[in-house]
């Protein structure tokens, strides 16, 4: 068969076939037939840079088992790399080839080559190899087979992308069967169980979980540590916890350590005698003491200072403690705490200013908040709640949202959270011109629909804002990626933002940071 006949052939197959793991093995028997080898493979990049085999094929047109065990590495790690076909007429003795235990091993005699080049990038090699005198690869194996891999390396590549996309869809859909079976067992779950009307907004499978950890967890007298962003409901869910606990006849106080400056912490917190400090006219028992067999709730811990966290590590360790000013009467404390911090808790334990034990005395359990833009599904169901709450709050006959405002609220990040959108919808009934609440009646990013309004561009107050915020992002973007060297983690630490918020700006501009990888 001639080689003009065998590239008519493997055009014919990449027109015919787009199954790889047929159209492969097809095309690597038609190479071989061709340049007579013994033995050839196909051989792609994986995400880690290991070696794939496609197809590896014997002159019988079989499958080879153990493909990785059959080939040169070295001399496919140059092709890799040069991104140039090469062809060793005795593999053994060619003073360019480094010393290889695998070409001694195999006896190969004579190898050939090629990269699979997507543009100027190579991601794969055809490579095929025989120990017969008789059939020993000059140039024109080389060139022939440079020109095989020219023909099918769009082909390939492109079937390597479908296999991806098939994969991941596939893993998508395993992953969707999954939630939907988890939902629906939790669903059953939760309806067994009456008294979660306090919490709102239960159609996702991150708040089905929630609740259901609430309920797992509340009946006992373990500590809870409630992680969340700011505004996702932390206060609601430790007040759920000791409503649904044996503690919930006795006192539930909840303490923001940041609101407190330290001394007025102890005090709030252990009590303090008359005299202890400045303005201690009289004794004064502390939270320790008035919430006896009930529940502290200490919001912000992360916020607290290491002085307060030895002293409530000290409790937690031993449950006795004393008066500011009364060290020598040591008194018991019979309460559970609950307490919250932000989703940076650990990042701070590594910086030192959080202590590492004092964490794991108050992560027993740990329930994590999503924030409201991983549950756009539950923001209707609260939106209308609150509608409702404020309606009547306002005595306003306010009781739907338009599709343009619904539509704003889904696009909405929330970066405040449910506390946001509750405020948001606040402003928007005490606004409200009539039953309907507007996009208008909103402080929210709003371009497409205010552009088409009559106001005029140079006195558009939402306008103005975005476009402002855009131009300071646009440069922010940049600047802070030359920064860090294009260290996207780093990059978004620096900044105080969540990876994945950092990430859909750099999208939303069209910023790639790999532009910035070495410091351009």
């Amino acid at each position: 068969m001639s080689s003009y006949r065998t590239l008519f052939e493997i055009g014919k197959a990449l027109v015919a076939e787009t199954d790889l793991n047929k159209l492969l093995p097809l095309l690597m028997d038609n190479i071989i037939e061709q340049t007579h080898a013994q033995r050839g493979m196909i051989t792609v990049l994986g995400e880690d840079g290991e070696l794939l085999f496609e197809t590896a094929r014997h002159l019988d047109k079989k499958d080879i088992t153990q493909p990785e065990f059959e080939i040169s590495k070295t001399i496919i790690q140059s092709v890799l790399q040069s991104g140039q076909y090469t062809v060793k007429k005795n593999a053994l003795e060619d003073p360019l080839v480094p010393p290889s235990e695998s070409i001694g091993r195999l006896r190969l005699l004579s190898v050939a080559c090629a990269p699979l080049r997507d543009g100027a990038d190579s991601f794969g090699v055809i490579y095929i190899d025989n120990r017969d005198l008789t059939a020993i690869f000059d140039e024109e194996t080389g060139k022939l087979l440079n020109e095989f891999a020219e023909l099918i390396a769009a082909a390939v590549k492109e079937a390597l992308k479908q296999r991806k996309r098939e994969a991941e869809a596939a893993e998508k859909d395993v992953k969707l069967q999954r939630q939907s079976e988890r939902r629906r067992q939790l669903e059953t779950l939760l309806a067994k169980i009456e008294g979660f009307d306090e919490i709102k907004g239960l159609k996702s499978l991150a708040m089905l979980e929630v609740v259901n950890q609430i309920a797992k967890v509340a009946n006992t007298n373990s500590s809870v540590l409630i992680i969340g962003e700011t505004g996702t409901g932390k206060e609601l869910v430790a007040r759920e916890l000791h409503r649904k606990s044996g503690r919930s006849e006795q006192p539930f106080i909840a303490l923001n350590c940041a609101a407190l400056p330290e001394e007025l912490l102890f005090s709030e917190l252990f009590g303090h005698v008359k005299g202890a400090f400045t303005g201690a006219v009289a004794d004064k028992p502390g939270y320790f003491e008035t919430a006896e067999g009930g529940t502290i709730f200490l919001d912000e811990i992360a916020k607290a200072t290491l002085k307060f966290q030895t002293q409530l590590l000290r409790v937690l360790e031993s449950g006795v403690f004393n008066r500011l000013g009364q060290p020598e009467k040591i008194l018991k404390a019979d309460v559970r705490i609950l307490s919250a911090a932000g989703p940076y808790l650990r990042e701070l334990i590594e910086k030192g200013e959080f202590y590492r034990d004092l964490y794991y005395r108050l992560e027993h359990f740990v329930i994590r908040i999503p924030p409201l833009r991983e549950r756009r599904e539950d923001q209707p169901e609260l939106a209308q709640h609150f509608l409702r709450h404020f309606a009547a709050l306002h005595m306003k006959p306010v009781h739907v949202f338009s599709r343009e405002a619904r539509e704003l609220l889904l696009r909405h990040d929330w970066p405040g959270n449910v506390r946001e959108l509750r405020n948001a919808v606040n402003r928007a009934v005490i606004l409200a011109e009539d039953d309907t609440i507007r996009p208008e009646d909103f402080d929210l990013p709003n371009l497409p629909d205010l552009e088409k309004t009559a106001i005029p561009p140079q006195w558009n107050y939402h306008l103005l804002k975005q476009q402002n915020i855009a131009g300071f992002d646009k440069e922010f973007f940049p600047k802070i990626l030359r920064e860090t060297k294009g260290r996207v983690t780093k990059a978004a630490e620096l900044a105080g933002m969540h990876k994945r918020n950092f990430i859909q700006k750099l999208k939303l501009y069209k910023i790639n940071w790999k532009d910035y990888a070495q410091g351009a």
